[in-house]
């Protein structure tokens, strides 16, 4: 064989091989849609789990109980959607598989789309593992939510009120960048919010309808609150290393208190314990 044939023999082998290899990579990639109609649901427990990709998450119209559209990766996970009409269970997502699919993935092709009815009080559990989430929450009939999050970028938005008081309202996240916002329209009276390594900013604004208490539990990073100025709100901080912005406010005895205290209608307690990082106010009207 030619020297000149050599390097030409070669490079047309290695155009084979990609050639080959890029059906293969394109074949791993699937869409799936599901939806179900409402069938007289009195309420519904809901878990969606999510590992890694884009996911949005809003309101349904109509009479669908849920609407979800999927492209993942079929290699490494495999789609959820399981209804358990007597237990009033509702599944979504993806799951990963377990012997298939360790080595690099298609993150940044993978995405949901999910919605879900207002017509119906639900218990919610959201799950997500890394890439960034767009959560629209508003407008629910929410009657408990629980948001875990990863290494993300995450908002979560409480745009109208909810249908519902909301008993409890929990967020736990990572090493993530998380803006939560509306929670006022929760009518929550119990928020609960712990973060290990990231930057949050929770907005409590919105409609009020009752008093709460917030428990806020920070490792290592940044709070920024921001609370309407017509609240009545209470700050009882213990924290190693981290600063605390107190303008607005006044301290009497371990606590720091809005000058409005005393006179507003609706009060919010926050029990602040933050590590390293700081923790910041601003006040919205």
């Amino acid at each position: 064989m030619s020297e000149r044939r050599a390097p030409r023999l070669a490079a047309a082998a290695l155009l084979a091989a990609v050639a080959l290899a890029a059906p293969a990579e394109a074949q791993r990639m699937r869409t799936m849609t599901s939806a179900r109609q409402l069938q007289g649901e009195g309420r519904v427990n809901v878990a969606l789990q999510y590992g890694a990709g884009r996911l949005r998450v809003s309101p349904t119209r109509g009479d669908l109980l849920y609407r979800m559209e999927l492209r993942y990766d079929d290699a490494r996970v495999r789609p959820v959607s399981e209804y358990d009409r007597a237990a009033g269970r509702l599944k979504l997502g993806v799951e990963g598989r377990d012997h298939r699919g360790r080595g690099r993935g298609d993150d940044d092709e993978q995405h949901a789309t999910i919605e879900l009815t207002p017509r119906v009080p639900m218990e919610l559990s959201l799950t997500f593992g890394a890439g960034e989430a767009d959560v629209e929450l508003g407008g629910l009939a929410l009657t408990d939510v629980h948001v875990q999050t990863g290494a993300s970028q995450t908002v979560v938005s409480f745009g109208r009120p909810n249908r519902v008081a909301a008993r409890r309202v929990k967020v736990d996240a990572g090493a993530a960048e998380l803006r939560v916002s509306g929670l006022g329209n929760t009518r929550s009276p119990r928020f609960e919010f712990s973060g290990g390594v990231g930057e949050a900013t929770l907005d409590f604004g919105g409609t009020w309808t009752q008093s709460a208490t917030a428990q806020i539990d920070m490792g290592v990073g940044a709070v920024r609150l921001r609370i309407p100025r017509s609240l009545g709100v209470k700050v009882v901080r213990d924290s190693f290393l981290s600063s605390f912005d107190a303008s607005g406010m006044v301290k009497r005895g371990n606590a720091w208190y809005s000058r409005n205290y005393a006179q507003a209608r609706y009060k919010l307690d926050l029990s602040i314990h933050s590590a390293v990082g700081s923790v910041d106010v601003d006040w919205i009207d």
